[in-house]
């Protein structure tokens, strides 16, 4: 008999809720991390409400709502000519008492680490590394752990679960492909005296850095998170160095004035991430891929967050399926990428194709036409930052815009 049913490598957001998941099913889990918390990680600190409606389907919003953070219930969009609007963020799940927030990511990532770690049935394991993968007959079966000081040990289970992130151990060791075309770059960094900083998001579209786009987000400490993301083929093609890049980007026309007395706070962090793609393969023989592991983050937006909560509901559910019939191989398992594309496949499709509007030209005319029609700016909303779904009226958007590139 394994030592658990589950091993999870990474216990980031879309491990530990993994965990949670799996915990509440009754499955033995084992949670394993390279670092321990709290910890910090790259990123906008803005959790939408995709992820806020995913917390509290799990059961946490008062543990989330009672973290350090700025509620946020309105998003600005500024155009490289000049016009802006601000539009309502829309709630997924009209009982949330929050649209949106702007919380760190070392309080949020730790809240739902403490809330599995509470569960009978998972073990959590700090400063333990992963650093080979058992096999028997090619399936994943186990894994061997360093937990310091030279200290081996091998654990075995029925499923692996891979929720280590970007560069994933346990894909790279399974041999998966990398996708690397299918990856976004950003840089982020924060700012103090910023000017004019307001409680809601803010994107900016500089012309140097489209197609990708420029975040300024308001912390509960009086600094703002600065980033810029952007397509990594869009980077290389226009030769720019994200982090110079991001320091012209302040220098455009909706953010110049605003920073002028602003000082970086700390360095500037860099990161890679590979992004959603239907066709990436995010299981095998003995185990699946979560979160980043999975390469799930929207291309136009890169938020991954929602996403990773999603992958990791169905992974548990599809792991506790696996666990009941002692089936773990790759046919049993095909549930999983099926269910997974089903729920996330079209949105991270459409998100790509939205790129295709970030033109000075296009971007302009969409805040313009947000203005002006208020009952619109949501849909709007959604097409600028590659978060609306397939419609019709998107069917529309798409032929009127290539009738005129003709």
């Amino acid at each position: 008999m394994p030592d658990f049913d589950l091993i999870i490598i990474g216990a980031g957001p879309a491990g530990s809720a993994t965990a949670l998941h799996a915990g509440r099913n009754g499955l033995r889990v084992l949670l394993i991390d390279a670092r321990t918390f709290p910890r910090d990680k790259v990123c906008s600190d803005a959790l939408s409400a995709a992820v806020i409606a995913h917390v509290r389907e799990l059961g946490l919003e008062d543990r989330l709502l009672d973290l350090d953070h700025v509620p946020v219930s309105q998003i600005g969009f500024h155009a490289p000519d000049g016009s802006s609007v601000t539009v309502p963020v829309l709630k997924i799940d009209s009982a949330s008492r929050a649209a949106s927030m702007i919380c760190h990511r070392v309080l949020f990532d730790e809240m739902l680490f403490l809330a599995a770690k509470e569960l009978e049935n998972v073990t959590v394991r700090h400063w333990c590394r992963a650093v080979d993968v058992l096999t028997e007959g090619g399936r994943a079966c186990g894994i061997v752990v360093d937990s310091g000081a030279g200290r081996m040990e091998t654990l075995t289970a029925t499923l692996l679960i891979g929720a280590d992130g970007a560069n994933s151990f346990l894909s790279r060791r399974m041999g998966l492909p990398r996708y690397s075309e299918y990856r976004v770059i950003a840089a982020q960094a924060y700012y103090s005296q910023v000017i004019g900083l307001r409680s809601h998001i803010e994107i900016h579209f500089p012309e140097a850095v489209l197609p990708g786009y420029v975040w300024v987000h308001p912390t509960r400490s009086s600094l703002a998170n600065v980033g810029l993301a952007l397509p990594l083929r869009a980077c290389l093609d226009k030769r720019l160095h994200v982090k110079r890049a991001l320091e012209e980007a302040l220098e455009a026309p909706s953010l110049k004035e605003r920073f002028a007395f602003a000082q970086r706070y700390g360095g500037t962090k860099v990161r890679l991430l590979p992004v959603g793609n239907p066709l990436r393969e995010v299981h095998g023989e003995g185990f699946l891929l979560v979160g980043d592991a999975a390469g799930l983050a929207t291309p136009c937006s890169i938020e991954g967050v929602a996403n990773a909560l999603i992958s990791a509901h169905i992974a548990a559910e599809v792991a506790a399926e696996a666990c009941r019939t002692g089936e773990a191989g790759a046919d049993a398992l095909l549930s999983y990428p099926g269910r997974l594309w089903r729920a996330l496949g079209p949105g991270l499709e459409l998100s790509g194709r939205l790129l295709s509007l970030r033109t000075p030209k296009s971007i302009g005319s969409l805040i313009r036409s947000a203005a002006r029609r208020p009952h619109n700016a949501g849909w709007l909303s959604g097409v600028l930052i590659g978060s609306a779904l397939p419609s019709e009226e998107l069917n529309d958007l798409f032929s009127y815009l290539n009738f005129f590139r003709r």
